[in-house]
């Protein structure tokens, strides 16, 4: 703009034959003109802004606020209560050694499948099995005694006191040998259940007393969930519902079913324990994982549901905007309803709407009472 005000002045110096010493008095005429041009049209613009305003016959029609709306109709809506709960195993066996001894052989390795009565590892015997041998000697040694003493006296051959002395003596060899036989089994460590065998803690020539923890035996295909849930859940949940259950660990849901609900009320805390069977197909669900069960306790298969944003709330209570089409256009109402349960981002509605009525569910932050809107 100044380049063009600069040439034009030039232009004009040049048809008035005027030189340039008279530029810089003319620079400043213009930015005395271009001041009071500015000062001009702030006055026009307050003058059209006040005819804008007085002017009656000059209509602006009014946007109206867009809304989305939902036509009530009898649905199901559900109520679930959410548990934490701990993965547990029915069959998750700590080994201890029920003799002393030296470990002379470890007959399995950590992560082989075990079964029942299996030998995992072994102590020493020698000391042991050397009485089991001599008690069993002397086992048939008293047998065949008792039996001829009995064979005689059968025939009245002999006294009572010798045959009562043999069948003592025999009767207390058996006892022996059983006692010993004990011992010897002992020194075996064996698997009590069929299952994975977890962890090893001790190595070959390694000595272990009476009661050491040696292994552990876990079935993985034996596993539930346990928790506690209130005492006000005690009609709600039953043997054989069905529940869902997520392990976030593993990213996993899947449908089970209660296994077990107690009818004994902890008075420490008013709850009782449930269990739930848990499905480990693919063998990657391991005891003490954490887990969330979700049990339905509430439904009701004709319900008028909202989604919890439509509701709002003044001190008189819960409200919705209804739409009202008997105006020229939909217009907002407020209606006041009783709310009923709630779960997720849905809420049962009790009191106060019905079947075939149209609720804002969008937008409903944006209108008032008697408002003309637009249904989008």
């Amino acid at each position: 703009m100044k380049k063009l005000s600069i040439l034009f002045i030039f232009a004009i110096l040049a048809s008035c034959g005027q030189s340039p010493k008279d530029l810089a008095g003319l620079q400043a005429s213009l930015k005395e003109k271009e001041t009071a041009l500015k000062g001009l049209q702030i006055e026009i613009d307050s003058i059209q802004a006040q005819i804008e305003r007085l002017d009656t016959t000059h209509v602006v029609e009014a946007s109206l606020t867009p809304v989305e709306v939902r036509t009530m109709a009898n649905q199901t809506f559900r109520h679930f209560v959410r548990l934490s709960a701990t993965v547990s195993s029915k069959e998750n066996v700590l080994l201890s050694a029920e003799g002393n001894g030296r470990v002379v052989s470890v007959n399995a390795e950590e992560g082989d499948r075990v079964s029942k009565g299996q030998t995992i590892l072994r102590l020493e015997s020698d000391f042991i099995e050397g009485q089991l041998k001599e008690a069993e000697a002397a086992y048939q040694l008293a047998k065949t005694t008792f039996e001829r003493r009995e064979n005689l006296w059968k025939d009245s051959i002999g006294s009572e006191i010798e045959y009562l002395n043999a069948k003592t003596n025999f009767q207390a060899a058996e006892n022996r040998v059983k006692q010993a036989r004990a011992q010897y089994e002992h020194t075996f460590v064996k698997a009590p259940v069929n299952g994975s065998l977890d962890v090893i803690r001790v190595n070959k020539g390694e000595f272990v007393g009476a009661g050491t923890p040696v292994a552990r035996v876990v079935d993985l295909s034996n596993l539930e969930l346990e928790t506690d849930i209130s005492e006000s859940y005690l009609k709600a949940v039953k043997v054989g519902d069905s529940v869902e259950v997520s392990i976030p660990a593993l990213g996993l849901k899947q449908a089970e079913k209660v296994i077990f609900a107690s009818q004994y009320i902890n008075p420490e805390n008013r709850s009782f324990t449930i269990k739930v069977g848990l499905k480990n197909n693919n063998a990657l669900i391991k005891p003490n994982l954490l887990a969330e069960i979700k049990l339905k306790d509430y439904e009701n298969p004709n319900a008028l549901v909202l989604p919890s944003m439509a509701i709002r709330k003044d001190l008189k209570g819960d409200y919705v905007y209804l739409i009202d089409k008997s105006e020229a256009k939909p217009v907002a109402r407020k209606r006041y309803v009783k709310i009923g349960r709630s779960f997720g981002e849905d809420a049962e509605i009790i009191e106060g709407l019905k079947a075939g009525e149209q609720v804002i569910v969008v937008g409903a932050n944006s209108v008032n009472e008697g408002q003309e809107v637009e249904i989008q």
